[in-house]
């Protein structure tokens, strides 16, 4: 039995062409909903999701009636993706959420269902928002289903347990997974930031982003900065760094790194002490860089947990495999 998900980001879109629960192929195509608010119509995604669609068919000699169904997650539930389709409140479990699918009749290129994976939200349908409660309040798109793949492959005691779970990318979604469930959110900006300060200011001429290389002092001495001088100044080091020549561009970049996931870090020592107390374990799941980053900060925060990195690639998407965690423990 065959079935196609999108996985569908800001910027942009993976699809996957699944047999029972084996990924057989993958395509990825730079849409996703920025495209959509730039063009002021969803047209412009649903078009390039098709394409995708029709590739994965074209490329594995299928048929659309042989797709017994389409998944997608993330922005595509957003106001500028397929359709928006409003948050699930937490806790969720993995049932709560196929409970929660959105099934839309796609009619302008697909002529056919596709089953939407609701977002997360920490707050109740009726909540009235203010500027007084806002900064309480998180939620996420695509991250959901993420967090149940990262689930599926821990051991029982970590998922039983209290565990914090760092989803980095644009944005950096941490996730209080307790007893199984997604019990709360803490929402940042991390990479979004890191990339519009190191290529739109005056930064970009002391910072390159495509260097290789780690330096975990000069991490830690970014991460001290931010504690003591606060953003502002810390980004000032950074360009003195180069004024000065005090470093090479590695360690220039490895401060960066220490000031913008600092940022994260400290917001998460805040929720810990005020909120998450019972937290004692932590799974950076990403990239191994960024990843390596998040360990450095968080060995050095003065609370004592187990760190554990997880990285995906290739055909083991977190998403994927959360998604089939999903459809399985809903009775798919």
């Amino acid at each position: 039995m065959y079935h196609v998900y999108f996985d569908s980001g800001t910027s942009n879109t993976r699809a996957y062409l699944l047999k029972d629960r084996d990924v057989i192929d993958i395509i990825k195509k730079n849409i996703g909903s920025k495209d959509s608010s730039i063009a002021g119509s969803n047209l412009v995604l649903i078009k390039g999701l098709k394409q995708l669609y029709d590739w994965l068919l074209e490329h594995n000699h299928l048929h659309d009636e042989e797709i017994a169904g389409i998944y997608a997650s993330g922005m595509v539930t957003s106001p500028f993706g397929i359709t928006e389709v409003p948050h699930l409140s937490t806790p969720l479990s993995p049932r709560e959420l196929y409970s929660g699918i959105y099934t839309h009749r796609e009619t302008k290129c697909f002529q056919r269902d596709i089953h939407l994976i609701r977002g997360a939200k920490t707050i109740a349908d009726h909540f009235r928002i203010d500027k007084e409660n806002i900064p309480m309040i998180n939620n996420m798109r695509g991250e959901e289903i993420e967090i149940f793949g990262v689930l599926s492959d821990l051991p029982e005691e970590w998922r039983a347990g209290n565990t914090a779970i760092f989803l980095s990318g644009s944005h950096t979604h941490i996730a209080y997974v307790k007893k199984g469930e997604l019990f709360d959110i803490l929402s940042t900006f991390s990479g979004e930031l890191f990339h519009a300060i190191s290529t739109g200011t005056i930064l970009s001429g002391s910072i390159h982003c495509n260097t290789e290389g780690l330096d975990e002092e000069m991490v830690l001495y970014g991460f001290k900065d931010l504690k003591q001088y606060g953003m502002n100044r810390a980004l000032y080091i950074a360009h003195a760094l180069k004024i000065f020549d005090v470093s090479d561009n590695a360690g220039r970049k490895s401060y960066l790194e220490g000031v913008i996931t600092g940022g994260v870090t400290l917001a998460f020592e805040k929720v810990l002490r005020d909120k998450w107390r019972e937290v004692d374990k932590v799974i950076v799941a990403g990239n191994n860089s960024i990843a390596k980053v998040y360990e450095i900060t968080l060995k050095n925060i003065g609370r004592k947990m187990d760190i554990m990195t997880l990285i995906a690639s290739g055909k083991q998407s977190f998403a994927v495999k959360g998604l089939l965690d999903i459809l399985k423990k809903g009775g798919a």
